[in-house]
């Protein structure tokens, strides 16, 4: 099971309405993947996640959610 206390992420201007949407999808998207071992991260970095323009709020998520996990993957090796 993963657990984030703290979600802070910066959106371009065009993004930061939609922000809490994008989050709660976020956390759904992580729910989603496989978390193979305990691990205690008090920050994790990413670099930026590109999108298209004319993405929605589920692709935006779905690509954040993915370099969390990568970035999670990477620290567990």
């Amino acid at each position: 099971m993963l657990t984030i206390d703290r979600l802070r992420l910066q959106l371009p201007k065009h993004l930061r309405e939609r922000a809490g949407d994008i989050a709660r999808l976020v956390a759904d998207e992580l729910a989603a993947l496989p978390v193979s071992s305990d691990l205690r991260l008090e920050r994790l970095m990413i670099q930026p996640v590109e999108v298209h323009p004319q993405a929605g709020d589920r692709e935006v998520a779905r690509a954040v959610a993915m370099a969390i996990h990568a970035g999670i993957c990477n620290h567990v090796r």
